[in-house]
């Protein structure tokens, strides 16, 4: 299989909470990957993929929600129709995320 397409984005959030985005795209084969790029302020702050819809053969979207933070995988690989990247913060903290979709054929 080869990549045909990539796409790179980052965002920001902060402050005792989650920050998410969600990209929808027309359903394709993706592997999708998220990377902490920076911090400030004390304790922990995590980044993953919060929650995707898989595209089955039916047509039908099967939705798949990681849950709470210390479950979310930095990376899926499956047939996407939409994900959502997420950041989780502590009081007076901001993370700075990237992430990475590649498209396979």
């Amino acid at each position: 299989m080869a990549i045909y397409q990539i796409d790179w984005n980052w965002f920001t959030g902060g402050n005792n909470g989650y920050t998410t985005m969600q990209v929808n795209i027309p359903p394709a084969l993706v592997g999708a990957q998220v990377a902490l790029y920076g911090q400030s302020g004390g304790g922990t702050s995590y980044v993953g993929i919060k929650h995707y819809r898989k595209r089955l053969p039916s047509g039908q979207d099967q939705d798949i929600d990681f849950g709470e933070w210390p479950s979310w995988p930095p990376v899926v690989v499956d047939n996407l129709s939409s994900v959502t990247f997420a950041i989780a913060t502590g009081d007076g903290q901001e993370g700075w995320l990237v992430w990475r979709m590649d498209y396979w054929e």
